[in-house]
């Protein structure tokens, strides 16, 4: 017979957990956590998700991080790429950020400069013909911490996706991180959860509405 009144508490069971330093660098692997719509500009597949309220959509990811004090750590992300603000030009802010940021994943999982224009760069971004040939990529960013709304606790953040033209990019095979001498390394047993479509539209920064 299942008894939950006798299971033991877990280590940090109250959702406690410690939060990778500000400015802390890894390298990750990207896994798409799909969504309940398609975008035909970025190939086939129900990747996206989209506000109710708003024109906001989004792509969501987790990425895990490879090596070091932090390995098997997630963070979770979404990637505006659409929504109501414009630029001069018409625009979607959001598809226009949300469209670089995916260029600079690329860049860094295939290890090339954003400024290489060369034959073999240009081939290799032409190859990703489809959102889902980022899935499974490692890539190297530098992470943060994005305060919490409504009750819901601060969480990391990929602040920046590096490219190989950073001293602070990092492999697969190297050992990630540089992490503050004062921090407290300490892989906890609870993971922050995922942001649910509610948090994550009330949470869309004002270019992404």
């Amino acid at each position: 017979m299942l008894d939950l009144n006798n299971v033991p508490p877990m280590e940090g069971g109250n959702g406690d957990f410690e939060l990778m330093p500000d400015g802390t660098v890894v390298s990750g692997i990207i896994k798409l956590l799909g969504g309940d719509i398609e975008l035909p500009e970025y190939g086939g597949g129900n990747y996206f998700k989209a506000s109710k309220a708003t024109s906001a959509k989004w792509l969501p990811i987790e990425l895990t991080i490879v090596g070091g004090g932090f390995d098997k750590r997630k963070v979770w992300q979404n990637i505006f790429v659409d929504g109501d603000a414009k630029d001069e030009n018409g625009m979607s802010k959001a598809r226009k950020i949300g469209l670089n940021t995916i260029k600079q994943m690329v860049d860094s999982g295939f290890g090339i400069s954003p400024k290489d224009e060369s034959e073999d760069a240009r081939a290799k971004r032409a190859s990703i013909q489809g959102i889902q040939m980022i899935n499974g990529m490692t890539i190297s960013c530098v992470l943060g911490i994005e305060k919490g709304r409504d009750g819901y606790p601060d969480r990391n953040k990929i602040k920046t996706v590096l490219t190989p033209d950073s001293d602070k990019y990092v492999t697969a095979s190297v050992t990630a991180h540089p992490v503050p001498s004062n921090a407290q390394v300490q892989q906890p047993v609870q993971q922050p959860a995922a942001p649910t479509q509610q948090t994550v539209a009330q949470g869309a920064p004002s270019w992404a509405r």
